[in-house]
């Protein structure tokens, strides 16, 4: 999973007239791609004698545990109304995990905490999914409002885990919970300003805070070096722009590692000099993409192993020699994958996910001591690699000297000449595209589409330039971005000018409403998923009272007050007339992130205007397709939408 291969997966136009020869572009059941993989969450006991997952039974998400040895399978938890997820090991007996509680609530954040034994006894809420006292008569502030687990517990009580308690007002505090009688103890620190992160060393002694000053325009980093030690400040530094992050710490409690932008101005990842108050050593970096997280520890030593690191295919830079040889052997025994091993304790088996972009994840287990590798389950077993379509990484450079990295998909089989092509946007805006299985991508390179994910400015993971330059710039030079990469292609001869569609959903809605309005002749159609149509309505956290999200909203997508001219150019809903092609649109009923009013603004703007429009209403559903029988309907009217507008034959 070296160099070399990350060059042999981009993208040039004479190597891919053999790439995926043999069989050639077939259209795979809609059914098949959208269904529910048959587990989500995956975690291995530290002993890695039990795996826990949570499984797809009967459309529900329930917690299991497989006893490795005897192969017995034991049904832990579940509900009717809500899916488990991020399911983790407290020791070799006790779970934590956390729900979705409405079957829409796919993009929303995960609710409640809960503990539980693995054969199902010692049930406890830690936290409920929707406390009593958020109501409109009740103290908002004096509870938080969500809880996640910061760490499991290393000394002491072995059924105590870290956790951090988030409020509604912006504030978040770390607790010791004790996840037999869900009691829980408030960890002291005495640092002004509110609370936004904590970072904990190997013995769990809270060794650093991270907070904000009132205007929410700046973050300092507060540092101690024991328990005993006052704190005192490492840096004052830009909420954007920061000179560093602090990851976490090596097994010594001394190593401290941080993230902080390398000469080519991406991230990677550094030991700190508490000598010079600045970050030392390099641990980690790669000149493709950002590397500013995914520190790999040993569960019981809590050495630090490896860096994983999203480039094209992702992969682990192990700092440990052993864990490096291991990965060599994992990689002879299972070619062309990106193989994921997450080490359990000394001498115990260790979790193995294995993946490509034409093959889902399937887990194996792999004995250190024996070498051998067992295989557990696949997450989509009934999908055919051999059917699926190569993710490739696809290098353009942006009309204003701006490189950027895209995903180009070609159908299996097809000569890249003179193709239809569909813009897929990613949503967020601030996110990526990550290599590997898509189901959104299949569908689309099966029906027989070059599919093309271009990761814009204003995008994560490509360093802080990259993401600064997308500010404000919603409509304008981000949008610009995607239609230089369409070009690039049409120049190359790859794509057909004449049949090019754009489709996203969120943000990437947005991105093709926008990309309508501003280049009416370069698409022949467009499909709206849950996008945003009128700047002035975005809706963010900030609604809960975050002075944070109201300086991130202002400061990313721009200040409605002093760029309303801007605003109101770059609204699609204010300018439906000026779209020319076919659009199909679909809104959640329940979607509090991008309200019903901007898909029907949109829908009655472009109907007063006599335009072709298709609109749906998801029913129950908020922002995303959770239910498969929504995804199943979506996509079946999506097939039919791009075969009436844009026939890829």
């Amino acid at each position: 999973m070296g160099t070399s291969w990350r060059r042999w997966l981009r993208f040039a136009v004479t190597a891919l007239f053999f790439i995926g020869a043999g069989a050639t572009s077939a259209q795979i059941r809609l059914e098949d791609l959208f269904k529910d993989s048959k587990f989500k969450s995956t975690s291995l006991s530290p002993n890695g004698k039990y795996l826990a997952t949570s499984a797809n039974v009967s459309g529900h998400f329930l917690l299991t545990v497989l006893d490795v040895g005897t192969k017995v399978v034991t049904k832990v938890a579940g509900y009717k109304d809500a899916n488990i997820v991020h399911v983790r090991w407290i020791n070799n007996e006790r779970l934590v995990y956390r729900i979705v509680e409405h079957e829409g609530n796919q993009i929303s954040t995960p609710e409640g905490l809960f503990a539980v034994n693995r054969d199902g006894t010692k049930f406890i809420t830690l936290m409920a999914p929707t406390p009593e006292y958020i109501t409109d008569q009740g103290d908002w502030n004096s509870q938080p409002r969500w809880m996640s687990m910061l760490s499991r517990s290393v000394n002491g009580d072995p059924n105590s885990i870290l956790a951090v308690g988030y409020f509604p007002n912006g504030d978040a505090r770390p607790y010791r919970v004790n996840t037999l009688n869900g009691r829980r103890t408030e960890i002291d620190f005495q640092v002004p300003g509110l609370a936004r992160d904590f970072v904990v060393d190997g013995s769990n002694l809270l060794r650093v805070v991270v907070t904000s000053n009132a205007e929410e325009s700046q973050e300092i980093i507060w540092y101690r070096d024991a328990e005993d030690q006052p704190w005192r400040k490492l840096i004052e530094q830009p909420t954007f722009g920061q000179k560093f992050s602090v990851l976490g710490f090596d097994s010594d409690g001394k190593t401290m590692f941080v993230s902080a932008a390398t000469e080519d101005g991406r991230d990677g990842i550094y030991e700190f000099d508490f000598v010079g108050n600045k970050p030392g050593k390099r641990a980690a970096s790669d000149p493709t993409v950002s590397v500013n997280d995914g520190l790999v520890y040993s569960p019981d030593l809590r050495t630090v192993l490896g860096v994983r690191m999203d480039t094209e295919p992702p992969r682990t830079l192990w700092l440990a020699q052993s864990m490096a040889r291991l990965q060599a052997d994992i990689d002879n025994a299972l070619p062309g994958l990106v193989n994921v091993i997450t080490p359990g304790e000394t001498q115990a088996p260790m979790l193995i996910n294995s993946y490509s972009s034409t093959k889902p994840s399937h887990y194996y287990l792999y004995d250190s001591t024996n070498k051998k590798l067992q295989s557990v389950f696949s997450a989509r077993p009934w999908i055919d690699p051999k059917k699926m379509s190569e993710q490739l990484a696809y290098d353009y450079v942006a009309r204003d000297g701006l490189p950027i990295l895209a995903y180009l998909t070609i159908p299996r089989g097809r000569q890249p000449k003179s193709l239809p092509l569909v813009v897929l946007v990613h949503g967020g805006p601030h996110a990526r595209d990550d290599w590997g299985f898509d189901p959104e991508v299949q569908f689309l390179a099966g029906m027989g589409y070059v599919v093309l994910q271009p990761q814009f400015r204003g995008s994560t993971g490509f360093g802080d330039t990259h993401f600064k330059k997308g500010f404000a710039q919603w409509g304008l030079s981000m949008q610009d971005d995607l239609t230089d990469g369409v070009m690039s292609l049409v120049k190359q001869g790859v794509v057909d000018a004449k049949r090019v569609c754009i489709m996203g959903a969120s943000y990437g809605g947005y991105a093709v409403m926008q990309g309508l309005v501003k280049d009416p002749d370069l698409y022949r159609c467009g499909i709206n998923l849950f996008g945003v149509t009128n700047l002035f309505y975005i809706s963010s956290s900030a609604s809960w009272g975050d002075k944070a999200a109201n300086y991130s909203k202002n400061t990313t997508l721009g200040d409605p007050d002093k760029l309303r001219d801007q605003f109101n150019a770059t609204s699609p809903s204010k300018h439906a007339d000026a779209i020319k092609a076919p659009v199909f649109m679909a809104y959640g009923e329940k979607d509090r992130r991008v309200p019903l009013v901007h898909g029907e603004d949109m829908r009655n703007g472009l109907r007063r205007s006599g335009k072709v429009v298709e609109y749906m209403e998801l029913e129950g559903e908020e922002h995303g397709m959770a239910k498969e029988e929504t995804r199943f309907r979506v996509y079946g009217v999506i097939e039919t939408f791009l075969k009436k507008y844009n026939p890829a034959q």
